[in-house]
């Protein structure tokens, strides 16, 4: 009896043991906060639980526990992401976290790249926040949900940071250009942020179509966080001393070389004109004074000298009578008017081309012989002479630095991508262009960009696929506003659609928003004259580019890509005709269609030059054969 007593008695004992410790953790959940302990070395969330949905992603599991040590392959992984700063120690997440945590962060690489400061910070802020040991200090779970799978996921929670390192971190990727749209990337990871903390709720806010969870990223200050310490690393500078976090002045004005102060050097006027410009002037006038004076005198020298003449021959004509001969006085009257002075180049021209002309009526066949031959000698150059059809060789000299610095480029890196664009815009508005976008009118560039994919060239029987830009090895790059809602039409909702797109073109690096080549799409490149409204829908032009990949002038691939350009021109001309049966109107531009117009503008021009030589020759010859020589 006194063992059973004391069993049940043992057994009670653990139970209210068991209920004061579960006790703070269940009031600690109905408050709110699942992260009941805030210590180094401990976690707040750990691993996959499942999802919000069945097209959601993966989200983490609240998880209190202390941090352990990864296995080798983990450890690998996490160095291979997140740096050699995490080869020790323990860790707050497991494998599937660092996957899902790589495949992200790989996505903004691409546009934060040119700056080593701005990934650095990127990739420390997440990989701190997912992998931290001392996770706890930092992170509270302040909601959770749950999951398909019947576990608690995390929805919600509050991440720390400390105000130096927000502002350090945006500081660094403010600057930052993303080179396929030459805009700034924080368009594209911050969405636009004029402050660090725009720029964190940015990054921490649940996007649509399934962003993880809700990150809240609250300033230490805005309230008494009991028990946690903001996460205070140094945050990179871009302007770093460290040669292996500096980026380039374009990425950072604080880089750029400080340039020698502007000296003002002490200019000279007079009242208020430059004293140059008042010696131009003076110089002028003076100059105009003494054209008038030489012009003026030249006029009244020249008639003293006509009323002198006169004079002379009313006395000559007053002193004849009438037996005098008036033959000789009128001979002499007119020898006044002829020239009274020989010139030795004219003397000398007059006979030669006298000669020349006798020597040739005397001489016909001779005469037209040798002109025959001297003509036929001088045009031996017509055997090596080619049209220029090239757009860069007809407008730059070969010899000019452009040219020059243009044939290195190509000779290193290759020619520059060959682009082919699309413009559809809105002609049913009477009074000017309208709104571009519509249901039905995506629906049907939907399918001509997946005609453009299928079709093949006849010649090569080549596809766009064959001939693209295609850094990724998966996808063609083709900037269009198909890459929003994943290049198919099934994801555009008849009723969503216009949310959706709104969406898209303010967060263009949202993962749902990316298209398959995995850049972000600016607004501005494939959508136009929304400015006016500074609403999207709005648009009145839509712009679609086609990037294809190029090669040196002559060689086979060229000619297998302007084959492709052929065929893409033939599919562009039968759209047309069906834009228009829609209202709408399409104008396009391949690489081959300036080359091509060149062409033709150029035929046109020889039948003009080669008529009008004709009309010239004819005029001529009916202008000689009918004057008559006295």
């Amino acid at each position: 009896m006194p063992r059973q007593w004391g069993s049940l008695w043992a057994r009670f004992l653990t139970s209210l043991l068991c209920f004061v410790a579960l006790a703070p953790i269940a009031v600690a959940s109905d408050e709110g906060n699942w992260t009941v302990k805030h210590e180094a070395g401990r976690c707040a969330l750990k691993g996959n639980c499942g999802k919000k949905s069945f097209f959601g992603g993966q989200l983490p599991c609240p998880d209190n526990s202390v941090a352990d040590k990864p296995d080798e392959d983990t450890r690998k992984k996490l160095v291979a992401t997140c740096g050699d700063k995490w080869d020790d120690g323990n860790i707050c997440c497991d494998s599937d976290q660092i996957d899902a945590l790589s495949s992200n962060l790989k996505r903004a690489e691409s546009i934060i790249s040119a700056c080593p400061a701005c990934k650095e910070n990127f990739f420390n802020l997440f990989c701190t926040f997912t992998c931290s040991p001392d996770q706890s200090l930092f992170v509270n779970v302040t909601e959770t949900q749950e999951a398909n799978t019947g576990k608690l996921i995390v929805t919600e929670l509050d991440n720390l940071w400390s105000d130096e390192y927000g502002k350090g971190f945006y500081d660094s990727c403010k600057d930052v250009k993303f080179g396929a749209t030459g805009g700034k990337a924080m368009a594209f990871i911050g969405g636009g942020a004029t402050n660090y903390t725009q720029f964190l709720k940015f990054l921490g806010d649940t996007k649509p179509f399934g962003s993880p969870f809700q990150i809240n990223f609250p300033r230490p200050s805005s309230d008494d966080f009991t028990g946690m310490v903001p996460s205070d690393p140094e945050a990179k500078a871009c302007n770093s001393t460290d040669e292996a976090f500096r980026c380039a002045c374009v990425d950072c004005p604080g880089s750029c070389p400080e340039l020698p102060k502007i000296t003002e050097n002490e200019e000279c006027y007079v009242g208020a004109l430059p004293c140059l410009s008042f010696t131009v002037i003076i110089l002028y006038s003076v100059f105009l004074l003494l054209l008038v004076t030489a012009v003026s005198g030249h006029v009244a020298y020249q008639k003293h000298s006509q009323r002198k003449s006169e004079r002379l021959q009313l006395l000559q004509d007053a002193a004849l009578s009438d037996d005098e001969d008036d033959g000789d006085e009128v001979r002499h009257a007119g020898l006044m008017e002829k020239p009274q002075q020989h010139y030795w180049i004219n003397t000398k021209c007059d006979a030669a081309f006298t000669k020349l002309g006798l020597a040739c009526a005397r001489f016909p066949l001779i005469t037209i012989g040798a002109s025959t031959l001297v003509v036929a000698v001088l045009s031996i150059g017509w055997v090596n002479f080619a049209v220029e059809t090239d757009p860069v060789r007809l407008w730059v000299s070969p010899s000019s630095p452009a040219a020059t610095e243009k044939e290195f480029f190509d000779a290193n890196f290759g020619p520059f991508y060959r682009a082919e664009q699309a413009f559809l815009v809105n002609d049913t508005n009477h009074e000017g262009p309208g709104p571009v976008l519509s249901y039905d009118t995506l629906a049907w560039w939907f399918d001509f960009e997946k005609r453009v994919q299928r079709f093949r060239s006849m010649k090569e029987g080549v596809s766009l696929e064959d001939v693209c830009f295609n850094p990724t090895g998966e996808a063609c790059v083709v900037q269009s506003i198909t890459g929003y809602f994943g290049g198919s039409f099934a994801n555009v909702d008849r009723d969503s659609w216009r949310e959706d797109l709104r969406h898209c073109t303010e967060s263009p690096g949202s993962q749902e928003c990316l298209p398959d080549f995995q850049q972000p799409l600016s607004k501005d490149i494939i959508l136009g004259g929304w400015d006016k409204t500074d609403d999207i829908l709005d648009a009145e032009a839509l712009i679609t580019t086609w990037v294809v990949n190029n090669y040196p002038q002559g060689s086979r691939k060229e000619a297998i890509a302007m084959d492709w350009e052929e065929m893409m021109k033939n599919l562009l001309k039968d759209a047309q005709h069906e834009a228009q049966n829609r209202g709408l109107r399409l104008s396009f531009s391949t690489e081959i269609s300036l080359e091509q117009e060149l062409n033709k503008s150029t035929n046109t021009d020889a039948k003009i030059v080669v008529v009008s030589y004709i009309i010239m020759f004819l005029y001529a010859s009916l202008a000689l054969g009918s004057t008559t020589l006295t």
